[in-house]
Order: C-alpha cells, then structure tokens, then sequence
C-alpha cells in the first residue's frame, strides 16, 4: 500500500514541480549557452556550468513546495487506506486527526499540530537564511 500512495502522491504533484523547472529552463538565456558553446563546452559541460547554476532557485522553490506538500499530505492516506494496514500509512496528519477526532485526545492532537507547525517554520527559516547568504554572497 505505500507504493500506491507514493505513486498516487507524485502523479497528483510531480506535475506543478516540472512546469517550474521546465519554466525555469526555457527562461535561460540563449546568450550564456551560445557563449559557453563558443569556449568549447560540450553539451554536459553547457548543462552543469550554465543550466544548472541557472534553474537552482527555482529548484529550491520546487523542493520546498514538494516538502509542504509531503508535510501536509492527508487526503491520498486517508481516502486510499485510512493510515492502515497496521498504521504503515499513517502520516503526522492522520496521527492527529485520529487522535484529535476519533480518540477525543486533544491535546495530544494539538501537540502534533504544533510540532508540525514547528518543523514547518524551521524548515522554511532554514530556507530562507540559504536564500540570504547567496544573494549577499553576489553583492
């Protein structure tokens, strides 16, 4: 069962990751690949050295919305297997939800959503301290 909710997961999100890197790539501009072509990069060297450095902020962006939708993912666990069989499939949101909503344990949910809440925002100020050095690190 966790196979299909991983394969349910990246067919329902993977699609909104590619078109930002697909958006990402397409805005690159042809100016620094013909030149790299013109010092004799080869078409790895042209993708590593002038592709990639290029799209790497959009990849960012695409992973930390990939984390926020992994983080908040409930809806496919929950309709596809209810967090079972045996909780293989239970996730932080359906921890609290059965706690919260089918145990009557409130506090326990309540705890769950703010280490959510937690894990959230140390994940997204880690992100964010990674986008301020390299900006001062071009000034």
């Amino acid at each position: 069962m966790d196979q299909l909710v991983a394969i349910v997961s990246i067919w329902l999100h993977l699609p909104f990751s590619f078109l930002l890197i697909y958006a990402a790539v397409l805005a690159v501009p042809q100016e620094l690949r013909e030149a790299a072509a013109v010092d004799g990069a080869g078409a790895w060297a042209r993708f590593r050295h002038v592709v990639l450095p290029t799209i790497l902020p959009t990849m960012l962006v695409a992973l930390v919305f990939r984390y926020i939708i992994a983080f908040r993912l409930f809806t496919e666990v929950w309709l596809l297997t209810g967090g079972g069989p045996a909780r293989s499939t239970e996730v932080m949101g359906i921890y609290l939800y059965k706690q919260a909503f089918t145990y009557a344990n409130f506090g326990q949910g309540a705890a769950t959503g703010w280490v959510m809440v937690l894990a959230s925002l140390l994940f997204a100020a880690g992100y964010v301290r990674l986008l301020q050095r390299r900006s001062f690190a071009r000034a």
